[in-house]
Parts: C-alpha cells; structure tokens; sequence
C-alpha cells in the first residue's frame, strides 16, 4: 500500500484471517482447522494470502478442557424445531460428524466459511510444505482486516458514505477524505421489522465529532468496505460523570443506572466507590481525569460485566408487560494506548455464552467492534448496551504464594472459554436454547461458580500453599488472598447460591450446559428461581456490582442506546427485573 489512503489504515491485529473448516477427509486427531492468513507480522509476511493449519500449542492455559468439550454430534428434534419455527443458524456442516472439537465447531458455526478471527499465535513451524500455527487463547472473532479511525462526512449514495480521517499530526480529523463502501447498513433480515444497523444521518450524530474506528478491507478497486463501526469515545478513558461512595455506588447499581438513557451518545460513569461523598459541584472534569489517573493504569484488566436491553416503539418488538430481559455476558478489559491517538482506552474481548440464534452471532470470545458495532449482526443501533469494567486488585491481580503463582481471571477466562465452546454444539445436538434454567446469563454465572470452585478445590485445598499461608500470613499476598477468600464466599452465598442450593445442572462435570432440558416449564422455573438472583441480565449486573463494592471494588460503566445513524419509530427498552 502506497497511497495517502492506504496509509491510514493499520492491521486489526498481528496475525488474523477466516477460518475454513476441514473437509472430514482432513480432519486430524489435534481438532485443528484451517485458516486463510489476512494479517501476519513481518517475520511472515510471505504467509499472507497463504492457508495454514492452526491448532493448540501444548502451553496453551486451555487444555485442560478441550476434551469435555470435543463432541459427537447429531441433530435431533430440538435442532430441526429450532431451524424451522425460529430460523436459528445451527451447524450443519458438523451434523453426523464424530468428536467435533472446539476449533471444528467454531470454523463451522455458520453455513460458509466466514467466522474471521485474531490469534493468539506461540509459534509458527513448517511441517513439509505447509504451515502450522499453534495458539495459546482461543480465537477472537473480528470484523475485517484493517482498521481506521475516521468522521462521516456526508452519504455518497448506494451505501456509501464520504468520510475524512484522523490526522495523528495534528491530532485532529483534518486528514485526507475518501468514500468508503457500507453495504451491510440499514439491511433489514428476513422475519425481521427493524434494520440492524444504520448509518442515515452518522455525520449529525452527537459522536460524530469524536470520531470512528471503521474495520473491514479494500476490495479489487481499492475501495474501502466497512464492516464494522466503534465509536471513539465508547472505550476512551475519559469520564462524563462520576459518583462518589458506597452508598451512591450501591444506589447507582440498584436503582438509577438505567434511569434516563443516553440515546446516539455515550455516558461514562467513574464509580469512585471507596471515596467521600461529594458534592455535584465538586465533580469537575479535572476532578474526574485525576481520579481516573489514580485509579487505572496502563496495563490494567478488568473483569467486564455487559448488558444490554430491548427495542419497543412502534417498530419495535414490544415485550410482554414491558419487561426486557435483556442479555448478559462477562468479558475482560485491559487498559491499552491506543495506536492512532496515543490515549489509554479499554480493548475489551466480550466471552458471550451465546444460544443459537437467526442473526448468526457465534458463542466465544468476540472483541467488541465484531458484536456490538457489526452492520451485519451488532446490536449498539437499536437497542441499549452497557459495560462496566470491574477493578480490584484481589480479583485481578494475579498471585505468587511461595513457588505457586495463579490468576483468578485466568480461571474465569478458562471455564468461560468451556462453557462458549459447549454452547456451539449444545450437548451434542447442535442446539443451545435458551429456558428459565439455561441462558446467556445463568451459564455464564455458572461458569463463575465453576471458577470459584476450582480456585477452592487447586488453591485452598492445596497443601503446600496453605502451609506457606501458615508461615507468612503477614506477607502482602498472603494477606490479599485472604481478603479474596472472604469475597468469593461472598459472592457465592449473595448472588450465586443465596438460598444455599446448588442447581442440578451446576453440579458435577457440568453435563447440563447448553441442554434443552426435559421436565417442562414448571420444572425448570423451579430449579432456576433456586438460583433467582442469575435468572434476569439485569438482576445479575446488579447483584454483582453490589457484592464487589462491598470490597472495596471501584468500576467503569459505560452505557448508550441507539449509537450510529438514525433508526426511527424504535424506543430503546432497559433491561428489566422482577425480582
């Protein structure tokens, strides 16, 4: 690329490219699939346009449950009732096939090879003439190959829109204008009433001025086609508002968090949970850039709690009694510099235990451009999302008690991981449906159970640690661990488990994920309502956040509704508790 154009974009990651799913005549024992190599550092360029092999390094922090989630698979009736009454996207291409692994199941989620991804490559080996890539993390579903960072100037026509570009010079978006293609933009699917995505009228947008990152590729005319949009400011680390205190945090979560939403723009809210109360004319924007400062640094991660609501109006799927329930999911966050503006932003990887469904999304790890600003298939445009990035140094900050060394969020990571790889076969039929007692949210607070559990069985239960405990309770982390114990108790007896009751299916090896189960409506209500506080999005964000600012926790929320270009007749609907 040698055009000023060209220059501006910059790879979406060091090494990306869309998966293919092995022919059964190609399939290996190490549940590899192939990838068509898009992005690739300079030590293997030559590899770009290439296909190569990618499979698990041996190093890899996931083995340990890659076998429980390698299954047979075979549609049944839940499957075949799935496709026809709802139009859910099932995996055909694996129907029949025996122990599919999660790389299989994850290059064949959708009818054709199109699941882009970013990787997480160890090493790079040629074995003959071809090339293996071994990876440590599971692939990150992305949109595209490149990405910028532009303003809308104004539509072009046929879905296509002028656009001019960030100038890092003068730190302004008087850099060079080009139209770009959309032609993912304002489609309405099948069965659908409300377009998916917009662009009508971006450039009046209240976000417009602080710009967009577009990802996609160029085509044969060089023309750039967008496939996804993250607004600028969204993962900025610059507050709009902030509170003050335990009580105002615990306020905020339980009562006034989704009170008077942000439409086409963002808030972000710095909840300085462990501070005074202060005035509202003592929360200046200088006040909250210091706190902000104080509070995060580069480097940081942070645990991600996203929601989101509904769509009503009059073109809107109205729900019952005008309760949403919403979506749920945990992610990971981490503080980066951004590389077009040089400023700290969040890079946040969603971990969306996700049931089949007719837009195509796929359950796994998805950065957020890929789920929640994709044209095709992302939800910021019409409906109401939030995030809030949890800080706290005993739960993300990884520990070294004597010789032994493990990081909580790493174990989260790991069963979340578990849990999405499960929800893309089901339990062996193709089908992950949501019930009361299966869903986004009950299976990804299972996978936090999962977690805590493991941490008690590997780490208090370990000898030689509690004898090191034993020796050094005074030392810092000895001390730290301690104070992490008694949260997870917490979180276990006030959110979780809170009547005490441990669910069927969150016993054992976990065999009832993703499962249609049998016993009816009744049956699984009653199972699930012995879990109350995880069965609604809503409810679940809220206890959470409670429990951890009880310790000492401090957030970053961020939350918006209909971010993008105008979609009207739709009201955005907050996701809702009846409990």
């Amino acid at each position: 690329m040698n055009n000023p154009i060209s220059n501006l974009y910059r790879p979406i990651a060091p090494w990306s490219g869309r998966l293919i799913l092995p022919q059964p005549s190609q399939r290996k024992p190490d549940g590899g699939v192939f990838i068509q190599i898009q992005n690739a550092p300079s030590s293997h360029r030559f590899l770009v346009g290439k296909q190569a092999w990618v499979k698990w390094h041996s190093t890899s922090h996931h083995t340990l449950w890659l076998s429980r989630a390698t299954l047979d698979l075979k549609f049944d009736s839940t499957t075949y009732n799935s496709i026809e009454k709802t139009q859910a996207i099932h995996p055909k291409r694996l129907d029949g096939w025996q122990k599919v692994s999660p790389l299989e199941s994850l290059a064949g989620a959708r009818p054709d090879d199109d699941v882009q991804v970013e990787l997480n490559v160890i090493s790079a080996t040629q074995e003959g003439n071809s090339w293996v890539l071994s990876i440590g993390d599971e692939p990150y579903q992305i949109a595209g190959v490149t990405k910028g960072l532009v303003t809308f100037v104004g539509p072009a026509g046929d879905r296509r829109y002028r656009v001019r570009h960030y100038n890092p010079a003068s730190k302004a978006f008087n850099g060079p204008e080009e139209i770009v293609s959309c032609p993912d933009a304002g489609a309405i699917r099948s069965g659908q009433t409300v377009e998916q995505s917009s662009l009508v009228n971006i450039e009046k947008s209240p976000l417009n001025a602080g710009g967009w990152y577009i990802y996609g590729h160029s085509d044969s005319q060089g023309t750039f086609v967008v496939a996804a949009l993250e607004p600028l400011e969204a993962m900025q680390l610059v507050a709009t508002q902030m509170t003050t205190g335990r009580q105002e945090t615990q306020d905020y979560y339980v009562a006034s968090k989704w009170q008077n939403l942000p439409q086409r723009r963002i808030e972000k809210t710095l909840v300085d949970n462990n501070s005074k109360v202060l005035a509202a004319s003592e929360r200046t924007a200088a006040l909250r850039e210091r706190r902000t400062r104080e509070l995060w640094y580069l480097n940081d991660v942070a645990l991600t709690i996203h929601t989101f609501g509904w769509r009503g109006g009059p073109r809107g799927n109205n729900p019952p009694l005008g309760l949403a329930p919403g979506h749920f999911s945990f992610g990971f966050a981490k503080v980066i510099r951004d590389e077009f503006t040089g400023h700290l932003r969040f890079d946040l990887v969603h971990r969306q235990v996700y049931a089949h469904n007719k837009e195509g999304i796929i359950s796994g790890a998805i950065r957020w451009h890929a789920y929640v600003g994709s044209l095709k298939r992302g939800w910021m445009y019409t409906v109401p999302i939030s995030e809030v990035m949890l800080r706290m140094p005993e739960f993300t900050v990884p520990y070294k008690l004597g010789d032994r060394t493990f990081d909580p969020l790493k174990t989260i990571e790991q069963e979340l991981a578990f849990t999405c790889a499960r929800y893309r076969t089901g339990p062996g039929n193709g089908a992950s449906v949501v019930t009361p007692a299966t869903s986004c949210v009950k299976d990804s607070c299972q996978s936090l159970f999962a977690a805590i559990n493991r941490l008690d069985a590997e780490v208090l239960n370990d000898p030689v640690i509690r004898r090191w405990m034993q020796d050094n309770s005074q030392s810092f982390d000895a001390q730290r661990f301690q104070r992490l114990d008694t949260l997870l108790k917490d979180v276990l007896d006030r959110m979780l488990i809170p009547l005490g009751y441990v669910p069927k299916g969150w016993r054992g090896d976990r065999e009832y994920l993703a499962a249609h189960r049998q016993g009816g409506l009744l049956g699984n209500t009653i199972e699930a309502l012995r879990s109350w506080k995880t069965m609604l999005p809503r409810r679940a964000e809220m206890e959470l956040a409670q429990v951890m600012a009880r310790h000492g926790a401090t957030f970053w929320d961020i939350k918006g509704a209909m971010l993008g270009g105008e979609v009207p007749g739709i009201v955005p609907i907050p996701p809702g508790t009846l409990l």
